[in-house]
């Protein structure tokens, strides 16, 4: 579970990509709803990984350390300001079903990063890094919370089956 508390000129910078990506999509012809996959996909692994432990926990906090480095230069160098520490939020924790379907959502990223081209692995890059670090805010880690429940029922349903009905 990642602790380290975002400052508001990261969620500055996550605010930006998640904006630039979300304009690209809204002007693309016919907005198919498939051409979100990527970010949207990488955007719930880096929320994911909030809560969860282990090497995923891990990268989530290198993430979040260089965004507050990232938005720190960016806001003081373009508006002058200072970027204040937000009050941290938690989506919740996972389950043992949870964390499997996490470890899912990481092999999934895995394959995907493999076989992208540049484009699709700017899409996975961000999204990976705005899931992380705007779940750290207590706004949206209060409605990431909800995908949280989710992925655990989606873990435990299965596990519960394989471990003959005790989860």
């Amino acid at each position: 579970m990642s602790n380290t508390a975002l400052t508001a000129g990261a969620l500055a910078v996550s605010l930006a990509a998640t904006g630039v990506y979300g304009w690209h999509w809204w002007k693309s012809p016919g907005r198919d709803p498939k051409a979100l996959i990527p970010f949207a996909g990488s955007y719930i692994l880096g929320g994911l990984g909030t809560v969860a432990g282990g090497v995923l926990a891990m990268v989530a906090g290198w993430t979040a350390g260089l965004d507050n480095a990232v938005g720190r230069h960016a806001v003081t160098a373009s508006a002058g300001g200072r970027t204040a520490v937000l009050n941290h939020g938690t989506a919740g924790q996972l389950t043992t079903g949870g964390h499997i379907v996490a470890f899912l959502f990481a092999v999934g990223f895995v394959v995907a990063w493999k076989a992208a081209n540049k484009a699709i692995k700017r899409k996975l890059f961000w999204g990976f890094f705005c899931g992380v670090t705007m779940t750290l805010t207590v706004g949206m880690a209060g409605l990431f919370s909800h995908i949280v429940v989710l992925a655990n029922n989606l873990g435990d349903i299965p596990l519960a089956w394989f471990n003959g009905g005790a989860a």
